[in-house]
């Protein structure tokens, strides 16, 4: 059976992504420690939202995981004698999120699936970069696909425990939006970028 991330992508990522990280790394390990820092963010974003359905108690947790992550990423950014600088920031989360409802609550079902998609995909391209890297990165990335797994999970869970309905339709269109955006040519590269 496979895991819910690898079912909820609608591709896996394009070979050419793979090559350009490859030759990349220093902007990799930057722009990923940026990923963890706004994961943060938007957990604590939802927790302030949506006071009325609780979110803390599943997502203050998963902040301090993904700042736990954040503080790890810049450790070996250090190690490795890199600096951690600000990034012009690439599309992908932009496109997602514009692609989400503007009605409530429809926005907060969007929202989810987004959060569980961007999840998914950082956890199936951790899976993909483990054989190309250092050892040292390579078991790092290791512990974090587990943890990019869990979280992928985890807003899908918060979606059927509050909505008590089935998210498939909604996954489906976001995931195809999803897809598409990371197969095309793009002149930024970023994790979560295209080719």
């Amino acid at each position: 059976m496979p895991n819910t991330w690898e079912s909820i992508l609608s591709s896996p990522t394009p070979t050419a992504w793979i090559e350009r990280a490859k030759d990349s790394l220093e902007l990799l390990l930057i722009d990923h420690a940026h990923c963890e820092k706004k994961a943060a963010t938007t957990a604590i974003s939802l927790i302030h939202k949506y006071p009325h359905f609780n979110l803390a108690k599943f997502l203050s947790p998963l902040a301090r995981e993904e700042l736990l992550h954040f503080e790890q990423v810049l450790r070996v950014l250090n190690k490795l004698g890199f600096k951690y600088k600000n990034l012009r920031s690439g599309g992908y989360a932009k496109t997602l999120y514009d692609s989400c409802s503007s009605r409530e609550p429809e926005r907060l079902k969007d929202t989810f699936i987004v959060c569980s998609l961007i999840e998914a995909r950082s956890c199936e391209r951790f899976h993909a970069l483990i054989p190309h890297l250092p050892t040292s990165l390579s078991q790092f990335y290791s512990r974090l696909y587990k943890a990019e797994a869990r979280h992928c999970d985890l807003y899908l869970d918060i979606y059927t425990e509050i909505f008590q309905e089935d998210w498939s339709d909604r996954l489906n269109k976001l995931s195809f939006i999803e897809s598409n955006f990371i197969n095309q040519k793009d002149e930024i590269f970023r994790f979560h970028s295209g080719y």
